[in-house]
Order: structure tokens, then C-alpha cells, then sequence
């Protein structure tokens, strides 16, 4: 067994330049794999071990104990031997006590509502940005609106708690992996032992975003979509030039632009009335690759707790929404380099449940069936708690519809994550929101069911 000086000093080696070449030392872990390099050298480093079988194991979730032991290790952090009985589930003798002890009483971490820690539950991918910036003493970075495109995953909100880790994980390059491109992150999902050592490895060679090259053309890339391209009216269209920063314009609008790579482009508008608005964005003919297309509403720190996910269909991106008064902002976002877009915005009619201005009362114990009509895109739903409560919101059939819950203002969302649709979660008190969303085709009903229990 090496001492810690050996580690550490390996350790700084792996600091040192790039990552070092290792003939196959796992047979689950073959040359050439996607997270070979990394697994290696923080094997060799002692910062994390193979299993006793000869196997890496590298698609296994880590847990959160887990974790926290490698990112020790990893800084070469000892933990305080009388770091002892911090929550009731960690048990008392175990192999991973004093580290997530000595963690929570640094405050590195913090346990759940319940007063609990999980340390067998997987920890997500954005939980374990959040400790690697803990324990490694990151600075965490403000967000603004000239940064913001850095993150511009169609399933992270800049409301999230979660969202400056990512930032601040992207801007130092810890963020991206290979493997881990797209127009999603998503956020919820286990991390897994091979994408770990990616992610203390970066953690450990640290890069700022404008060092690095080409930066945007490791994030947004292709991502499958389903459906068929329509034609989109092109009348009284204004251009504009590529990369333009953010347009503001009054509403209603039509705009045709340019693309620069594949940068977010973002427009804001104001609204002094309530309006239902369509806003159908297109690629221009001839032009490959598809579209994403998102509605937020802005408060004045910049962020949002209001915001519309697009439905994507073809080479178009539809948003169809009931605004309250108010500043928005609209980002569109290709998946090829350099294509050029048409965007219609209109005053329409709708369903009379088309946002958070129009959304539905809902409770506990209620089952509630309904239909996306032809063209209808979100159905929207509202509850409120006067304290917590722990509550699944059954969604039918989740390959046909989409749904999101959206925690408001008043909700104090302590812990690693928020609500989702198909699970326990303990609810803390406050106002939540549910869209229900299509999967189909525009022109087809959709049947759904929801109840929360």
C-alpha cells in the first residue's frame, strides 16, 4: 500500500501535462475505451480501485459515499478520524463514516429533509459536479447574460439549483466528457464509475473555457428527433447577421439569421398585455440538421422559474403559450454548423390551458384524464402545499407524453434535486407546476392520465 506521500505525489504528476499512456490493466476496460486514459491513471494514483474479481466495472453508478471517498483521496484530503455519527443512516465503523463526517462538517455536503444522508443511493450527475466543486474548492461562478449560452441543454433551466455548478464546471473544463454531447445533459442521471474517473480526472487538470479551442463545438450536438418538416410563412422578414448577440424585438416578429457555428441565438420581447403567442422556427429550405427552440420568462436577477421546453418536429420548432405582461426571452439552437432559420411569431388562440397563466387547479388524491387535441401542444396543472409532504405524480405512459414539474419562488428546494414526474419525492411547501406535453405528431390527440398520490 503506498503512503500518502506516494499518492500525492502521483497525484501531481497526473497535474502535471497530458494523460499518460497504459497498456489494458482491466479486460472491462480494453484500449482504446472512451474513459480508458482517466480510469488508468487515477488507478495508478490509488484514487480509485478495480474490484476484487480483476474488473473495473466501469459502467456501474457510483454511489454517495462512493463519491466523496475518491474526491478525497483524489485532493489528497485526510479525513478527521473524529468525524463520527453525523446522520442516522451512516453507519457507525463503516468504510466511508469519517468521509462523509468529516464532509458534512465541513459542509461539503449536506444530508436530506428527512435528516438522512442515502450513502448507498447513486449519485446523479450534477450532485457530483456540486461535490467536486465542494471538496476541491472550485470557485463557483455568477451567471450572466453574456455567459449564459455556456449552458444551453434543452433539459436545464437557469433557474435549477444546479445550474452555476454546471456553469463553473464548463468554464473550467471539467465539463464536457466524451460521451456526454447533445442537446440534453440530463441531469437525474446516475453517474457511472467510467464517466467518475473522466470527472476527477478533468477536476484535476483544470482548463478556463477561453483557453481551450473550439469550445463550442463540444456542446449542443446532434440529437435524434422524430417527425415531419412543414412549411412556415415568410413574409416581411427581417435579416440579420450571424452571431449578433441579443436581439430585442417587438412583438410580433419575424426574423431570418444566420447561425455562427452552433451558438445559441437568443431574442427578447416585452409583452404589456396577456397574449396566447406562436412561435414557429424553421430552417430555411435546403438546410440540414434540426432545431431546439426555448420560452423564458425573465425576472430582473435574469433568471427564470417560467419557461417553455419546445416541441421539435423535422426542421421546425413549435411554441405555442398563454404570456402574462412581462420581458421573455426566446433561444434557438441547430444541430449542424453555420444554418440559416426563419422565425414566425404570432398573437393566436388556444385551448385555454396553454401556460402558467392558464393552468389548471389540481390535488392530492385527484386522477385527472385528458386529450392534446390536434395542434395543442402542453396542457398545464397547478397545486400548492401548506407543508411538506412526500407525494408521486403518476404521468401515463411517459414514451407518449412529456412531463415537468416546476418548483416556484415560495418552494425551498433544499437538497440535490428536484421534483420528477414518476417518482417519491418529499415536497417541500410552496406553489409547483405540471406540463404535460405531446410526443406525437402536431395534427394527432393524445390521450393522458395524471394523478398525484
Amino acid at each position: 500500500m503506498r503512503n500518502l506521500f506516494t499518492t500525492l505525489t502521483t497525484v501531481a504528476l497526473l497535474l502535471q501535462g497530458s494523460p499518460i499512456a497504459f497498456a489494458e490493466i482491466f479486460p472491462d476496460v480494453p484500449d482504446g475505451y472512451i474513459y480508458q486514459d482517466p480510469i488508468e491513471a487515477l488507478v495508478a494514483a490509488q484514487v480509485i480501485n478495480g474490484n476484487p474479481d480483476g474488473t473495473f466495472d466501469p459502467e456501474r453508478g457510483v454511489n454517495r459515499a462512493e463519491m466523496l471517498k475518491m474526491l478525497y483521496k483524489a485532493k489528497g484530503k485526510t479525513p478527521d478520524a473524529a468525524s463520527k455519527n453525523c446522520f442516522p443512516d451512516v453507519d457507525a465503523g463503516s468504510w466511508y463514516e469519517s468521509f462523509v463526517c468529516d464532509a458534512a462538517a465541513n459542509r461539503f455536503v449536506q444530508g436530506y429533509s428527512d435528516g438522512t444522508f442515502r450513502p448507498a443511493t447513486l449519485v446523479n450527475r450534477v450532485e457530483a459536479i456540486k461535490m467536486i466543486a465542494e471538496v476541491f474548492g472550485i470557485n463557483i461562478l455568477d451567471i450572466t447574460e453574456e455567459n449564459r449560452d455556456i449552458i444551453k441543454f434543452v433539459d436545464v433551466s437557469t433557474a435549477s439549483w444546479y445550474t452555476k455548478y454546471l456553469y463553473s464546471a464548463f468554464e473550467m473544463g471539467i465539463l464536457p466528457i466524451q460521451g456526454q454531447v447533445g442537446a440534453r445533459f440530463y441531469p437525474d442521471w446516475p453517474l457511472l464509475r467510467g464517466e467518475a474517473a473522466a470527472y476527477i480526472y478533468n477536476s484535476l487538470h483544470i482548463q478556463p473555457h477561453e483557453e481551450r479551442e473550439d469550445p463550442e463545438d463540444q456542446l449542443g450536438n446532434d440529437e435524434d428527433l422524430d417527425g415531419q418538416p412543414d412549411a412556415t410563412a415568410d413574409d416581411d422578414v427581417q435579416d440579420e447577421e450571424p452571431d449578433a448577440g441579443i436581439q430585442v424585438l417587438d412583438f410580433p416578429f419575424n426574423v431570418s439569421g444566420k447561425f455562427a457555428g452552433k451558438k445559441v441565438k437568443a431574442y427578447k420581447f416585452s409583452l404589456v398585455t396577456s397574449k396566447v403567442v406562436s412561435i414557429v422556427t424553421s430552417l430555411q429550405s435546403g438546410q440540414s440538421g434540426k432545431l431546439s427552440c426555448r420560452l423564458y420568462k425573465m425576472k430582473d436577477s435574469g433568471f427564470s422559474t417560467e419557461y417553455y421546453l419546445g416541441y421539435q418536429t423535422g426542421t421546425k420548432c413549435y411554441l405555442l403559450a398563454a404570456l402574462n405582461p412581462g420581458e421573455y426571452q426566446l433561444e434557438i439552437q441547430p444541430t449542424v454548423n453555420d444554418t440559416t432559420y426563419d422565425i414566425v411569431s404570432e398573437e393566436t388562440t388556444g385551448d385555454g390551458n396553454d401556460g402558467f397563466s392558464q393552468a389548471k387547479p389540481f390535488t392530492i388524491g385527484l386522477t385527472k384524464t385528458d386529450v392534446l387535441g390536434a395542434n395543442d401542444l402542453q396542457d398545464w396543472y397547478k397545486f400548492s402545499l401548506s407543508s411538506e409532504k412526500n407525494l408521486w405524480l403518476d404521468a401515463s405512459d411517459s414514451a407518449e407524453i412529456t412531463c415537468i414539474i416546476y418548483a416556484m419562488d415560495d418552494v425551498d428546494l433544499y437538497g440535490f434535486s428536484g421534483p420528477q414526474c414518476n417518482q417519491s419525492y418529499t415536497y417541500p411547501e410552496g406553489t409547483y407546476y405540471i406540463s404535460i406535453g405531446r410526443k406525437a405528431p402536431r395534427a394527432s390527440t393524445q390521450t393522458y392520465t395524471i394523478q398525484l398520490r
